[in-house]
């Protein structure tokens, strides 16, 4: 008996740890889709080929976060702010979390 509750225990913690990497993996794929228009600037893999414009890739997810949430708010006013504020100002909190974790975890997928 105490192997069988064992062995379900065991299962259920494989098919709860495969629901969080599918959840990871669905918004990572979100936070792309949202983020195209980022990538003009910032690049589709997060590296900007641009002087002015930062990298995103591998960021810290806070940080991104707070930064956009900051341009939004209108907290963020030096170098090119007006233009992130424009953007900014078009991202719910939910899109901005999407995108914030595609960039946090760009180039860290499994290679194939």
């Amino acid at each position: 008996m105490r192997l069988f509750v064992l062995a379900i225990l065991g299962f259920s913690a494989s098919v709860f740890a495969q629901d969080d990497g599918t959840a990871a993996d669905a918004q990572f794929e979100v936070g792309k889709a949202k983020a195209k228009v980022c990538m003009a600037c910032h690049g589709e893999d997060g590296i900007s080929t641009l002087d002015p414009y930062p990298n995103l890739r591998g960021q810290k997810l806070g940080y991104l976060i707070s930064s956009l949430k900051d341009y939004k708010a209108r907290e963020r006013t030096s170098g090119l702010a007006i233009l992130m504020q424009q953007q900014a100002d078009s991202l719910s909190d939910q899109d901005i979390e999407d995108i914030s974790y595609f960039f946090s975890k760009v180039g860290q997928e499994p290679q194939q």
